[in-house]
């Protein structure tokens, strides 16, 4: 049985007959939000990261320091654990692009991404947003963490194949053009944050993929003032129409993938 559980922003459990596989594991900066216990991320058996932003790796060493697990990611990864103190040489990783990683009867794929393009329009948008909240002190802590946790050019998405099923997790709304994208897929786990009209812009991209069922994530307000809730009615309309089921998840809801 395949289970996925969202923990909120892009932190996302696979379970996979009891073999859990934990992606960019993040404890979200809004008090107003619902925060899992550090223990549930430590049960994961694998952790993996698609880049090395704050909100996809800040947390990481934390959770390595409690767990037995090791963190599988990109060399910009890899060398930001190193200065956070980690243990990388026994903790970490380095993962290629379209390498096949094989837990039992799982595999892993790397696939090349892209961060999604901030666009005009959002970056306006959050600048009225932290003026008018009178946050600009909390912006400037974030702005500052963000620019100690750089991706460093280097963003991987993750096919996972388990049952038959085919599963694509991206942890920014972007690809790679030239990158060599998997075909009949089943899952796709899509990020929708960073523009501001993702239906539109997420389309050509989904119309490239052709997923039978998505799973949005990264859509919650998880680190204020530059963050916000973002709105799926319109794109989920348009999935409608284009007979593609959409799954906006609840924290902490189990989704079984059959």
């Amino acid at each position: 049985m395949i289970k996925l559980i969202w923990y909120g922003t892009a932190t996302i459990m696979l379970d996979i007959d009891g073999e859990k596989l934990l992606f960019d594991p993040f404890f979200r900066r809004n008090k107003k939000l619902e925060q899992p216990d550090i223990k549930e991320f430590c049960e994961a058996d694998f952790i993996f990261n698609t880049h090395a932003h704050f909100d996809h790796l800040c947390d990481v060493p934390a959770v390595l320091s409690k767990s037995k697990a090791k963190l599988y990611g990109s060399r910009p990864a890899y060398l930001r654990l190193k200065k956070q103190g980690v243990d990388v040489e026994k903790k970490a990783v380095i993962l290629k692009h379209y390498e096949t990683r094989h837990i039992n009867d799982i595999s892993i794929k790397v696939i090349p991404s892209k961060h999604v393009k901030n666009d005009i329009g959002i970056i306006l948008l959050t600048a009225l947003k932290i003026l008018f909240a009178f946050q600009i002190h909390n912006a400037i802590k974030l702005l500052s963490m963000h620019h100690k946790f750089l991706m460093g050019g280097e963003i991987m998405a993750f096919e996972v194949k388990a049952h038959d099923k085919k599963i694509l997790i991206f942890g920014s709304a972007g690809i790679d053009k030239t990158a060599k994208l998997p075909k009949d897929v089943d899952v796709l786990v899509w990020p929708f944050q960073g523009r501001i009209n993702m239906s539109k812009y997420s389309l050509p991209i989904i119309e490239k993929i052709k997923p039978k069922v998505i799973i949005l994530d990264h859509f919650d307000n998880a680190f204020p003032p530059v963050t916000s809730n973002v709105k799926t009615e319109k794109f989920m309309k348009l999935m409608k129409k284009k007979d593609i089921k959409v799954i906006l998840p609840k924290y902490k809801e189990e989704i079984i993938i059959d």
